[in-house]
């Protein structure tokens, strides 16, 4: 009897325990959202509710807003709509077709891997037509920046209902490359027009260049604005403007205007460095006065941009030469007139050192050709001033379009330094005839290239043949070694000529030579 009590105890006492834990249950899945999702038949429901953020507690409205914005984000679906019930979100979707494969016609110019490459780095996969209208301007761009601006791409499709997937057949129409007719500079009241075609990439070709590289590429009429800019500022005109304008003729070229605004010419008056923390030593900042004194002296008194960073990397070096460390040079200028006085600013920084050098975006050039240029390895302190200096190095090796240099933080006092650069043509090859009194029918064949397959060697060939001449020229540069910034160059010519004719013997010559180029002084201005 006592344990049939007992029991009758403890039945009440678990009766009671799981009549208040289905209330408890209860609760908790009455207030608890559910989403559920319709027409997902080839996305995983996970997937698509881990693109959803800022998951409110409760049912809301506004939030259906932020559903669909977000899915719409993700170019998976070609419709999205929410419909709520009760505690329940239902998302009905309507997925885009998978992209199964590209297939490509009519790019002579550009291989099917990398077209299929840039599909890669835009993530192209599913069928929306913003992500093919990327694709096709990324394409686009490519061809342009080889000189064909007249590039026709259009696409149709076969579409795989069952496994809601889909071909792309995309016809490229190349049209021919543009090529600059002229180029004309106006505005130029103080620099001759041609002085400053030299210093822009833009070309024309004529008799005596004719293996100048006329392609119309607009990336590159943009830069040469800017080089226009900065050769002027760098010779003391430091409000100027500079615009251009692009006429495109029948004939598939185009003629290039370049309209100048020089405006006002400023000089030095003074040069100072400030040293408020008394970081440098008697001696050190008598170094330092007797450099800017030096330069101070030049006859050319006009104020340059270009030798101002060259004088604040001098000073670094003297101050660097001289063991003190962890320090950072900033410049400030006082305008009075057309007068600028130049002070540099002595302050100490928190020392960094690199963990990575890490270098993105050299598809072609190898990465030893980058790093040979660089004044650091891993595990050396980093200042501001050597990054500037590594980012002109670079920009003068004329091998990238851009150069970016970024910090990455890590913990402590170390970071990552990202080298971010954009590859440009660097080759040309020419082809052309001539017929002459003196030698004939001539054939003459060039080939230019500053990076032979990536490794930064500079090849120039030229063959000149007609019937009573021919002419063979290699000339080759290379560095020396990657400890040092000496080039080793090569150079063979032979010559062979027939004069039995006019007078009545032949001639061969062949000439071979080696030079070594190194720079002495980078400080000179």
């Amino acid at each position: 009897m006592k344990i049939w009590k007992r029991n009758c105890k403890i039945l009440i006492h678990l009766l009671i325990s799981l009549f208040f834990i289905s209330i408890c249950t209860k609760s908790l899945f009455s207030n608890e959202l559910i989403y559920e999702i319709r027409g997902n038949n080839f996305t995983d429901s996970d997937v698509i509710l881990s693109l959803l953020t800022k998951i409110p507690d409760e049912v809301n409205e506004e939030y259906t807003n932020d559903i669909i914005k977000k899915l719409n984000q993700s170019n998976l679906f070609s419709d999205i709509n929410v419909i709520i019930e009760k505690n329940k979100y239902i998302i009905n979707v309507v997925e885009f077709p998978s992209i199964n494969k590209l297939y490509f016609e009519g790019n002579e110019r550009l291989e099917d891997e990398e077209l299929n490459t840039i599909a890669t780095e835009i993530r192209l996969l599913n069928f929306n037509k913003n992500s093919i209208k990327l694709y096709i301007n990324e394409i686009t761009n490519l061809y342009e920046s080889f000189g064909y601006n007249n590039t026709q791409i259009n696409y149709t499709i076969q579409l795989f209902k069952e496994k809601n997937t889909i071909d792309i057949y995309f016809n490229i129409i190349e049209g021919d490359i543009t090529k600059v007719s002229n180029i004309f500079i106006n505005g130029n009241k103080s620099f001759l027009a041609q002085e400053i075609k030299q210093k822009i990439n833009s070309k024309t070709k004529s008799i005596r260049n004719i293996f100048a590289n006329n392609n119309f590429k607009p990336y590159v009429v943009e830069q040469d604005k800017f080089q226009i800019i900065k050769f002027y500022k760098n010779n003391g005109f430091l409000d100027v403007n500079a615009e251009y304008k692009v006429e495109y003729l029948k004939s598939n070229k185009v003629n290039l205007y370049f309209n100048i605004d020089e405006g006002n010419i400023y000089s030095l008056s003074s040069i100072n460095i400030e040293d408020k923390e008394d970081i440098l030593k008697p001696d050190v900042l008598e170094k330092i006065n007797l450099e800017l004194e030096k330069y101070l002296l030049k006859e050319n008194k006009s104020f340059s941009i270009e030798n101002i960073q060259k004088i604040r990397e001098r000073i670094t070096t003297i101050i660097f030469d001289n063991d003190i460390e962890f320090i950072e040079i900033t410049t400030s200028d006082k305008i009075e007139g057309n007068k600028i006085s130049i002070i540099f600013n002595v302050n100490s920084i928190s020392p960094k050192y690199t963990k990575q050098i890490n270098i993105i975006g050299n598809y072609r050039t190898l990465d030893y050709v980058i790093r040979r240029e660089l004044d650091i390895v891993e595990g050396d302190a980093i200042y501001h001033a050597q990054i500037d200096k590594i980012k002109q190095k670079l920009i003068s090796l004329n091998l990238f379009e851009s150069v970016e240099i970024r910090e990455e933080k890590l913990e402590d006092n170390l970071v990552n330094l990202i080298i971010d650069i954009k590859e440009k043509q660097t080759g040309s090859f020419n082809a052309g005839v001539s017929v002459g009194t003196l030698d004939g029918f001539s054939v003459v064949t060039g080939l230019r290239e500053r990076n032979f397959y990536g490794t930064g060697r500079s090849l120039d060939v030229l063959i000149n043949t007609s019937e009573d001449k021919n002419e063979f020229k290699l000339i080759t540069t290379d560095r020396l070694s990657t400890q040092n910034n000496a080039d080793l160059s090569y150079k063979i010519n032979y010559k062979q000529q027939d004069l039995s004719k006019s007078s009545s013997y032949k001639l061969d010559t062949f000439t071979t030579g080696i030079g070594i180029g190194y720079l002495l002084n980078e400080n000179l201005f």
